[in-house]
C-alpha cells in the first residue's frame, strides 16, 4: 500500500525550503518539550539510585544517548540537500518543456498555414490528375460517333442487324447516350447526345425493317404454297399457317427483344415515343400478316356456319361462332408468344383479337338485329355469362384471363345483344303492358272461368317466357293442383304477369344500373295499367262485383310485391326531362289575346328566359308508389266490406222511433253472422296468405266496431237530450258487447285461430 506523506517531516522541510536561502535547523536544546522529558528522566534515575542498595556496578564505556538522533539529523540534512538538488533540476526541466511546447505551437501554426496555402493546389492537382486519366475514356465516346454514323448511314441491307458487331454497336450507343446524359457540363454534350439518339433510332429502325421483311417473305412463301395447294386438307393448311410460320419465330424474337428492351428501359425514357413507334410498326406488320393469312379461312368458316345455321336459332349460330373464334384466339396466342415476349406483349395481342373477331361481330350483329324474341336474346347472353363472373381486380379473374381476355374479345357481341335486348324489352312493355286494353272481367275470376274452354288457345298464343314464369311461380307457391295449373294465367292481371315474367327473364342479363332503370319503369307501367283496369272495371260493375274487384286488385298488388322481393332492385330513380311549360303558357297567352299585355309587363330578356326549356330532375320511388296503392285499396276494401255488413242499420232517422233502431240492431247482428263468414270466404278465394287474410278481417272488424261506436255515442247523446227514450236506448247492444259478439263470430271462421 502506498504510504501517505501528507504529514511527513521531509515534506514539511521540502515545502519550506528555498534552496540556499533556507533557515538553519534549531539547536537540540532549544526544544522545550525535549528538555522537559530529559529532566523527568533524570529525576527518575536519581530516585532509583537512592532506593537501591549500593553495590558495585561494573564500569561500562560511556554511551552517547543522542547518537540515533544525531545520526537521523545528519541523514535528514543530506536528504534535504538531495531534494533541493532534484527540485532545482525539476525547475530547469519545466522551463525546457515550456520552451519546447512554445516551439511546437509555432511549428503547428506554420504547418496549418502551409496546408491552407497548398490545399487548393492539391485539390486542383487531384482534379487535373483524375481528368488526365479520364480524358482518353471521354474521348472514346466522342470518337465512337463517326464510325457508328458511317456504318448506319451506309448500311445497304437490313440483314446487317444479324451480325454480332451490330449488337456490340448497339451497346456502345447505349453507353454513349448514358454518358452524355450524365455529363451535361461537357462542351457539345447535348449535340452529341442528339446524334447518338438518332443513331439509336436508326439502328432500331434497321431491326424493324429486317423483321418486317422477314414477315413479308414468310407471308409470300406461305401464300404461294396455299395458292398451289387449293385442294389440300385442312390439316395441311393448319401446318402452313402455324408450323411453317413458327419456323422463323426464334430469329424474330432474338431481334425484336433489342427494341423491346430499350422501350421498357427507364434509361431511355426520353426516347420512348420514337422507339415505341418502331415497336408498334413491328406489331402492326405481324398482325396484318396474320390477318391476311387467316382472312380466307375465317370467312370460309363463317360461311359454313351461316349456311348450316341459317334455319336454326340465334343461340346455335352464336355458339358455333364463339367456339371457333375462341379456339382461333388460343392458337394465335400460342403462336404470338413465340415471336414476342409474353409479359410485355400480351396486351397488344388481346387488342388485336378484337380486330380479328370483327367478321364475327358483323355477322352476329346482322342476326341479332333481326331477332325479336326476348328469351332467345337472353339465352344468347347466357353463353357469355362465364366470362363476367368475376371483377377485373379479383384473383380468380387474373387466373382465368391471365393470357387471353375472352371477356374483352366477346364484349362487342355482349353489348350488341344487350342493346337489342333493351330495345325489345321497351317494345314489349309498350305493346303488352302500356297499350293493353283491359276488359270488364279483367279481375273477376268467376267470369273468366266461364271462358276456360278457350284456355288452351290462350296458352298457345301466350309468350313462352310468360309460361315459363308461370311454372316457376307455381313451384315457388308449392301449389301443384290441377285447378291452379289451369287458372294461373287467369288469376292475375295479364300485363302484370307479363311484366314480372319479363323482369325475371332479363334479370342479370344487363348491367345492374340499366336493369334498375328498366325494372323501375316496368313496375310503374304495371301499376298504372293495373290501376286503369281497376277503375274501369269498378265503374262498370255492381256493388258485389265491385267488392270482388277490390279483392282481385289487392291480390295482384300482393303478387307484385312478393315477386319484386326476388330482385335486387334500386327503386329510387332520377328521372330527367325537359319542361316546356313556359313555351306552352306563352302560346296559350297568345291564343287568348294577351300578347300585348305580356310584352308590356315583361322585358324581352325575361320573356326569352321564360321560353327556355327547364331541365327537371325528379326522384321517383316505385316502392313508395306501391305502398300507396296498397294503403288505398285496403282502405277501400275495408270500407266496402264494412258497408256491406252495416248497410243502413246504423242510420238514425229523426222520424222513426227507437223500436225501429232495435230492429236494425238485430238486423246488424244477423248481417254479422251471415256476411262476415261470406266476406272471409271471398277473401280466401282471392288471397292464400293466412296472415294477410287475418289482417284484412281485423281491419274489417275494426271498421265495423268504430262505426258502431259512433252510432252508439250518437244514440246516447240524443237520449240525454230527450230526443230518444233512455230506457229503450238501453236495449241496444253496448260497444264492448258488440265487439265481443263480433269476435265470437270471427273466431268460428275457418283458420281463424291459426297464425
Amino acid at each position: 500500500m502506498t504510504r501517505t506523506r501528507g504529514d511527513s517531516l521531509v515534506l514539511s522541510i521540502a515545502a519550506h525550503s528555498s534552496g540556499n536561502g533556507s533557515q538553519p535547523l534549531p539547536e537540540l536544546l532549544d526544544d522545550s518539550y525535549l528538555m522537559e522529558k530529559l529532566q523527568e528522566l533524570s529525576t527518575q534515575l536519581d530516585s532509583t539510585e537512592d532506593t537501591k542498595e549500593p553495590e558495585e556496578i561494573p564500569k561500562a564505556p560511556a554511551v552517547d544517548p543522542y547518537t540515533k538522533y544525531t545520526n537521523y539529523s545528519k541523514k535528514l540534512g543530506s536528504h534535504i540537500e538531495e531534494y533541493e538538488s532534484i527540485l532545482r533540476q525539476s525547475h530547469k526541466v519545466n522551463d525546457q518543456l515550456e520552451d519546447a511546447i512554445k516551439m511546437f505551437e509555432d511549428i503547428s501554426l506554420s504547418v496549418n498555414r502551409f496546408v491552407d496555402n497548398t490545399k487548393d493546389t492539391h485539390d486542383e492537382y487531384s482534379r487535373l490528375s483524375q481528368l488526365h486519366e479520364q480524358i482518353p475514356q471521354y474521348l472514346a465516346y466522342f470518337d465512337a460517333l463517326d464510325p457508328i454514323m458511317r456504318r448506319l448511314n451506309h448500311a445497304s441491307t437490313p440483314n446487317v442487324v444479324r451480325k454480332n458487331s451490330f449488337k456490340s454497336m448497339l451497346v456502345n450507343i447505349d453507353e454513349s447516350l448514358g454518358f452524355f446524359e450524365s455529363h451535361t457540363d461537357l462542351k457539345d454534350a447535348e449535340s452529341y447526345r442528339i446524334k447518338f439518339k438518332r443513331c439509336l433510332v436508326r439502328a432500331c429502325e434497321l431491326i424493324a425493317n429486317y423483321l418486317n421483311n422477314l414477315l413479308k417473305q414468310l407471308y409470300v412463301d406461305i401464300n404461294e404454297k396455299l395458292a398451289s395447294n387449293t385442294s389440300g386438307s385442312s390439316a395441311s393448311r393448319e401446318a402452313l399457317l402455324y408450323n411453317k410460320f413458327a419456323s422463323s419465330a426464334e430469329e424474330y424474337q432474338s431481334q425484336v427483344v433489342e427494341i423491346i428492351s430499350r422501350v421498357t428501359d427507364d434509361k431511355h425514357h426520353r426516347y420512348y415515343e420514337e422507339l415505341k413507334s418502331l415497336l408498334n410498326d413491328c406489331y402492326e406488320c405481324y398482325f396484318q400478316t396474320r390477318t391476311k393469312l387467316l382472312h380466307s379461312s375465317i370467312w370460309n368458316r363463317l360461311d359454313e356456319v351461316i349456311l348450316r345455321d341459317k334455319e336454326l336459332s340465334l343461340v346455335n349460330f352464336i355458339q358455333d361462332g364463339k367456339m371457333y373464334f375462341q379456339q382461333l384466339c388460343y392458337d394465335e396466342y400460342q403462336l404470338f408468344v413465340k415471336f414476342f415476349p409474353e409479359d410485355v406483349s400480351k396486351i397488344r395481342i388481346n387488342q388485336w383479337f378484337v380486330q380479328l373477331c370483327e367478321p364475327l361481330y358483323d355477322t352476329v350483329r346482322i342476326r341479332v338485329l333481326r331477332e325479336t324474341d326476348i328469351s332467345t336474346l337472353c339465352d344468347s347472353l347466357t353463353l357469355f355469362g362465364q366470362y363476367y363472373e368475376f371483377e377485373e381486380d379479383a384473383e380468380e379473374y387474373q387466373r382465368q384471363f391471365g393470357q387471353i381476355k375472352y371477356d374483352k374479345v366477346f364484349e362487342p357481341i355482349v353489348q350488341r345483344l344487350q342493346a337489342t335486348l333493351i330495345l325489345r324489352v321497351q317494345n314489349y312493355v309498350q305493346n303488352q303492358i302500356v297499350k293493353y286494353t283491359p276488359t270488364k272481367d279483367s279481375f273477376i275470376i268467376a267470369n273468366r272461368k266461364s271462358a276456360r274452354k278457350d284456355l288452351t288457345t290462350a296458352k298457345e298464343k301466350e309468350d313462352p317466357m310468360v309460361l315459363a314464369f308461370v311454372e316457376s311461380f307455381q313451384d315457388q307457391a308449392n301449389d301443384n293442383t290441377v285447378e291452379s295449373h289451369e287458372n294461373v294465367l287467369e288469376s292475375y292481371y295479364p300485363p302484370l304477369v307479363r311484366g314480372l315474367a319479363l323482369l325475371s327473364r332479363i334479370y342479370e342479363m344487363v348491367n345492374s344500373v340499366i336493369f334498375d332503370d328498366l325494372a323501375h319503369h316496368i313496375v310503374q307501367d304495371c301499376m298504372l295499367s293495373l290501376k286503369t283496369a281497376y277503375n274501369k272495371v269498378q265503374s262498370s260493375t255492381s256493388d258485389l262485383n265491385n267488392f270482388e274487384v277490390k279483392l282481385a286488385y289487392l291480390r295482384n298488388l300482393l303478387m307484385l310485391r312478393q315477386q319484386l322481393q326476388n330482385f335486387n332492385i334500386q327503386y329510387s330513380v332520377n328521372e330527367t326531362y325537359l319542361d316546356f311549360s313556359g313555351v306552352e303558357s306563352f302560346f296559350k297567352s297568345v291564343t287568348e289575346g294577351a300578347r300585348t299585355l305580356r310584352f308590356r309587363d315583361s322585358s324581352v330578356l325575361s320573356l326569352a328566359r321564360g321560353l327556355v326549356p327547364k331541365v327537371v330532375n325528379n326522384l321517383v320511388d316505385a316502392r313508395t308508389e306501391l305502398m300507396t296503392h296498397f294503403r288505398n285499396i285496403i282502405k277501400d276494401f275495408t270500407e266496402a266490406a264494412a258497408k256491406n255488413i252495416i248497410e243502413d242499420t246504423l242510420v238514425i232517422d229523426s222520424k222513426e222511433d227507437l223500436s225501429s233502431l232495435v230492429e236494425k240492431n238485430a238486423r246488424l247482428r244477423q248481417n254479422v253472422e251471415d256476411k262476415l263468414p261470406r266476406i272471409h270466404a271471398q277473401i280466401c278465394n282471392f288471397i292464400n296468405d293466412e296472415v294477410i287474410v287475418a289482417h284484412l278481417m281485423d281491419a274489417v272488424q275494426e271498421t265495423v266496431i268504430q262505426s258502431y261506436s259512433s252510432f252508439h255515442e250518437e244514440v246516447n247523446e240524443k237520449a240525454e237530450k230527450g230526443l230518444l227514450d233512455k230506457e229503450q236506448a238501453s236495449e241496444l247492444m253496448y260497444e264492448d258487447v258488440f265487439a265481443d259478439f263480433l269476435s265470437k263470430v270471427s273466431g268460428k271462421l275457418p283458420n281463424a285461430n291459426k297464425e
